[in-house]
């Protein structure tokens, strides 16, 4: 299957030909004598509130016609949650027992019964006015007008021309890098616009610069660390060297960061940790994977699997991150202006600018950003998206592009030749965008709404689906709509039955190669005692070694979490919940998948519960084994399982 970073051909679709079409009229509007009767007959401010208005249009046309109406990558509708769950006053938003039916990627549980997105707050704090306006996909638009305008005003600060400033901000318009970045519910736009205005302020300079500038930045860290902290080197390069300017921005560092460490607080327990590092701690491993840094044992088996089984054989040093630098490079060239070779001109730009106060230390401020994404071990590129780690920097390419183009005269090539790489080659990865997984937003309350269902309790089968659905701090049923993920198992019955047996639904959503199928199914939970070991995906705890969801065909509905003790340790645990239906004696089941070789112990323990089993030793096979009568209450509590050896635990049954 050929990737459409390498492909070319006729435009895809009506947008790549509408871009054929406007390279085509650009040629003679470009020409000098038509530049210089336009430039007289349409005011300066005319022209710059034309491309500002131009880049939100478009933005907002990308939400309709790629993304098709609402957050498409799982990491975007994380953010959408996030920013949902901060607009209802939470940065760990509640969820009902069993918290199973609500756990899931990249969240966080500092509690049995709170969860928090991974992601630093800084982007979802933004968003969340969206949703407190009842219109979140609008801040991408606006975001976009916002960093047309500072690119224009970087480039008028650096270079006092105001060529080249429209120059910078047609480009930003016609990048469709940020035109996705714009749109998408993902937080490199912001981060473009953060970074862009803080250079600004600290070239610009004037009496309280430094002060805003170090507000944006400090924004910046609470969006993405690294990037924050190659914003502040470049502003420490850009700003008057004094210690008001320095003490300035060293104040308005502040309110972001405070942001960053309450969120971590909320979300781990800990001022000081990482709430990425704590998910994978629990939730992927060897212990360590999700690291920055070089060494041997990064990068995850269960979030990046083929790709570190393909790339990291050896662990993460030099050469490996030079080729994943490389790589990102080799993307990010055509995210600049659609077609690579323009990228070729953004060094130039520099070079004949490098006497200009302020552009070298822009140019190296986009370098030091390349570098400084280097100890990641993951690309992070995807289709329509681009390279997203160095899509920070854009504008600030986009002003180092276009001192190249005007200084060697070249807008009436490169700014057709923009449109023409999107029309011919870059519009295939936002056409790939477009159809994937489905080509839709797994979750539409639109949908809902039209089948006459404004209230009760919602099953989904998706991480998407359940970002996108799922309403923090909603937990009557027959008021609002509540969703949940549908686990197969006795999750959904005791959630069911503890909010009174509302009315629910099964939500299902079925990618196929030319659409997908929605259905919504009324849906009665059937009373159940097995406890899928998979719905308990991240665990509460992990001790002693790491977990990940696995497949193995014998297995309860295929799949478990495969426990891999690590070290010297005799073993490992993890940490979930059981109920029952009531409080009196019940037999306890436990399904294994063994590994081969000698016998495996298990025990499980919690609040008046102890039991232990040996499963006898022989091939990898699945077991079932006894543990026991037990005493557990009808409201789910917390219980350790134990294991002396690696395999793949299956689930807990409660008997009748």
């Amino acid at each position: 299957m050929s990737s459409p970073y390498t492909t070319f051909g006729l435009p895809p679709d009506g947008v790549a030909w509408a871009a054929l079409a406007a390279a085509c009229a650009l040629v003679p509007l470009l020409h000098t004598r038509t530049r210089q009767a336009l430039g007289m007959l349409v005011p300066q401010r005319v022209s710059v509130s034309a491309l500002v208005v131009c880049a939100t249009l478009l933005s907002a046309g990308y939400v309709a016609y790629y993304l098709r109406g609402g957050p498409r990558i799982i990491d975007a509708t994380s953010y959408y949650l996030q920013a949902r769950a901060i607009a209802h006053g939470y940065f760990a938003f509640p969820v009902l027992s069993p918290s199973g039916a609500f756990r899931g990627r990249f969240l966080l549980g500092n509690s049995p019964h709170s969860l928090s997105v991974i992601f630093p707050p800084g982007y979802a704090a933004l968003l969340a006015l969206g949703f407190l306006v009842h219109a979140p996909l609008a801040i991408g638009p606006l975001l976009a007008g916002a960093v047309v305008a500072v690119t224009y005003a970087l480039a008028k600060e650096l270079t006092e021309r105001e060529d080249i400033a429209i120059v910078a901000a047609a480009l930003s318009v016609l990048c469709a890098a940020l035109r996705y970045h714009t749109a998408d519910t993902m937080s490199h736009g912001l981060c473009a616009l953060l970074l862009c205005t803080a250079a600004w302020l600290a070239v610009r300079a004037q009496r309280w610069d430094a002060l805003l500038c170090g507000l944006a930045l400090g924004w910046l860290f609470a969006t993405r660390p690294v990037s924050g902290g190659v914003g502040v080197l470049l502003a420490l390069a850009l700003l008057p060297r004094s210690g008001r300017s320095w003490l300035l921005l060293t104040l308005g560092l502040v309110p972001g960061s405070v942001l960053l460490l309450l969120y971590q607080h909320a979300a781990t327990g800990s001022y000081w940790q990482s709430t990425q590092l704590s998910y994978y701690a629990l939730a992927d491993g060897p212990e360590n994977c999700f690291r920055y840094g070089f060494g041997r044992g990064i990068g995850c088996f269960y979030e990046h699997g083929e790709y570190v089984r393909a790339r990291l054989p050896n662990g993460y040093g030099p050469r490996e991150a030079a080729a994943v630098t490389g790589r990102r490079l080799a993307v990010h060239c055509i995210d600049i202006a659609n077609a690579a070779p323009l990228a070729l001109l953004v060094p130039l730009g520099a070079w004949l600018a490098r006497s200009a106060r302020g552009v070298p230390a822009i140019f190296l401020g986009c370098l030091g950003l390349i570098c400084a994404y280097a100890p990641f071990y993951f690309d992070a590129s995807y289709p329509g998206g681009g390279a997203r780690l160095f899509a920070d920097v854009l504008p600030l390419e986009h002003v180092l592009l276009a001192i190249a183009i005007v200084r060697l005269r070249l807008p009436i090539v490169a700014l057709p030749l923009s449109l023409l790489g999107f029309a011919l080659h870059g519009s295939f990865s936002h056409r790939a965008l477009a159809e994937r997984e489905g080509g839709q937003p797994m979750f539409d309350a639109q949908q809902l709404a039209r089948a006459g269902v404004s209230s009760g309790l919602v099953f989904v089968d998706t991480d998407h689906g359940f970002n996108l659905g799922h309403d923090p701090g909603q937990f009557d049923a027959t008021q609002h709509l509540l969703v949940a993920r549908y686990q197969h198992d006795a999750h959904d019955w005791l959630l069911w039955n503890r909010l009174g047996r509302p009315a629910s639904y099964h939500y299902v959503y079925s990618a196929a190669p030319h659409g997908a199928a929605v259905t919504l199914v009324p849906f009665t939970p059937p009373e159940s005692g097995r406890f899928e070991a998979e719905a308990e995906w991240p665990p509460l705890a992990v001790h002693g070694g790491w977990v990940q969801p696995d497949f193995f065909p014998c297995a309860s509905g295929g799949r478990g979490l495969r426990v891999h003790p690590v070290g010297s340790a005799a073993g490992a645990s993890l940490d979930l919940e059981l109920a029952a239906s009531d409080g009196a004696p019940h037999a306890l089941r436990i399904g294994w998948v063994r590994t081969a070789g000698p016998e495996t112990v298990l025990h499980l323990s919690g609040r008046n519960l102890a039991a232990s089993v040996r499963v006898p030793g022989g091939e990898a096979d699945c077991v079932q084994a006894n543990l026991g009568a037990v005493m557990l209450a009808p409201t789910p509590q917390q219980v350790r399982l134990e294991t002396s050896r690696p395999g793949l635990f299956d689930y807990l049954e409660v008997q009748p």
